[in-house]
């Protein structure tokens, strides 16, 4: 698909307008328009969260083509925006990309990516960065969460139901995978992946066989329960080995008509490699069915559980039934979630000045052309993190935190150049199997994700003093204006 260049909001284009106009000149021979800015996103909501999005973020700036409908709109705006109409008809998002690798493990207000080039197009670029990075990070984010509550047991994506859309389903598959799981039930991720898919009966077909025709079980004489016809035929159906859902009508009815069926033929009991329990309290009731699979010489049978899981409920399942192998994950990767990452887009220079957003401790942003270092110390773990100007060089970093850390090894700068005036640098975005690789090995290096040091340099805090103390200084006494006393 295609992304225009309408994939803005209103202020962009009256503000891209406005600096095209007159009215936009920085000086007598400067319009706002042709000045070289910079902005920087990052992420406000989440403890950390694995830097993904990459590709979405080329998709969207390499498609920025206006078609005449939408410059027509542009040009019959009531606050007629023909000068920003007339710039979009000749002219595509440029500029300079920088951007931490793929899968990069990152930590809240650090900046993970910028851009930089003339203030009319790059601010144009907000929403495809915040489009870009957010759902991705968040996914991420979740499913790395749920990695570390399961260990290495499966992981599957259950949530092609509740993601509302194709594109954006597949997009959450692709992200839960770098995150750490292990596959998908959605059948076009799979295509498009090239990843394998997982999944076989509904609820439905179990209650569906209350229709089927009734049999005798060969052992007792006695009529068999449709349930257990149902399993039977379902066995029958998949040789090289299926999974039965067991809580059509209850879990002790499901589990004593699963194992009546395995273990009706030895083809049957073969192929029962998998039961799925998707009722509540979940770490009872894998107990309970670990218990009769057991006790019924089924050891070999795995046990898979599903149902509103999150990391919190996948520990306590672990706790309660340490042999369950397996779980499916559905509306607590994206569609049922407390906070998602918070990506933002934030001016930090413009025309060589230095700028900052400063009304509230919150919100406020950081000045200049930014840097993250990531510090190592001798024993291979990450130390902690600096935030930086640019020009800042590492020994200098490393001077001023020795004291507080010991031990240091080496620094290293997170971002780099990954997108020139339409061009990426060639395998700049690894592939899927690549970016998990990478993320899996930032993870023993981390001796606490929740708790990890993030600096600003003393001379990034002075730069930022600095500023705010510029943007705030006012000369003028205003004789005309009359203000409250503000009271806190």
């Amino acid at each position: 698909m295609r992304r225009h260049m309408f994939q803005a909001d209103r202020y962009h284009m009256t503000m891209g307008n406005f600096s095209l106009s007159e009215n936009g000149r920085l000086n007598k021979d400067f319009l706002l328009a042709e000045a070289d800015s910079r902005f920087y996103a990052s992420f406000r909501k989440l403890p950390f969260a694995p830097c993904v999005g990459h590709d979405r973020l080329i998709e969207y700036l390499s498609h920025t083509t206006v078609d005449a409908p939408r410059i027509r709109d542009l040009k019959d705006d009531r606050a007629n925006l023909s000068l920003i109409g007339d710039y979009l008809e000749k002219n595509q998002i440029g500029g300079v990309v920088r951007a931490v690798h793929p899968g990069t493990i990152m930590f809240p207000r650090e900046p993970f990516a910028d851009i930089s080039g003339h203030f009319v197009t790059t601010q144009l670029a907000e929403i495809k960065f915040e489009h870009a990075f957010d759902l991705p990070m968040t996914v991420a984010y979740r499913a790395l969460q749920m990695r570390m509550a399961a260990g290495t047991r499966s992981l599957s994506g259950f949530s092609n139901r509740r993601d509302d859309s194709v594109d954006r389903s597949v997009d959450v598959a692709k992200y839960s995978y770098i995150g750490g799981f292990d596959d998908t039930s959605n059948m076009e991720a799979g295509h498009r992946l090239n990843k394998p898919t997982v999944g076989t009966m509904s609820h439905a077909l179990g209650q569906s066989y209350v229709a089927a025709a009734q049999k005798m079980d060969p052992k007792t004489g006695l009529p068999k329960h449709f349930e257990q016809i149902c399993f039977e035929k379902w066995l029958d159906q998949h040789p090289g080995g299926t999974s039965l859902l067991l809580d059509a009508i209850s879990i002790p009815s499901g589990i004593k008509h699963a194992i009546a069926a395995a273990k009706s033929t030895p083809e049957r009991l073969q192929s029962f490699k998998f039961v799925r329990i998707d009722t509540h309290p979940l770490g009872f009731w894998c107990n309970y069915v670990e218990k009769c699979l057991r006790l019924n010489g089924l050891t070999e049978t795995k046990i898979m559980a599903t149902g509103d899981l999150d990391e919190t409920s996948i520990h306590q399942v672990i706790k309660e039934c340490p042999e369950v192998s397996g779980f499916g994950i559905g509306t607590k990767l994206i569609s049922e979630v407390e906070n998602v990452a918070g990506v933002v887009f934030k001016l930090c220079v413009i025309n060589g000045h230095p700028s900052v957003k400063c009304s509230s401790e919150a919100k406020s942003t950081l000045p200049g052309k930014l840097q993250v270092w990531r510090f190592t110390d001798t024993d291979n773990y990450y130390a902690f993190d600096v935030i930086s100007t640019a020009d800042m060089h590492e020994h200098l970093i490393m001077a001023e935190f020795e004291k507080k850390h010991k031990n240091l090894k080496f620094g290293e700068p997170l971002l780099k150049e990954f997108w020139i005036n339409g061009m990426h640098y060639e395998r700049s975005i690894p592939l899927l199997d690549e970016q998990k690789s990478f993320l899996q090995k930032q993870l023993p290096k981390f001796r606490d994700l929740y708790h990890y040091p993030v600096y600003v340099s003393d001379e990034l805090k002075a730069l930022t003093e600095k500023t705010v103390k510029f943007m705030n200084t006012d000369f003028n006494e205003y004789p005309d204006i009359v203000m409250p006393e503000l009271k806190k």
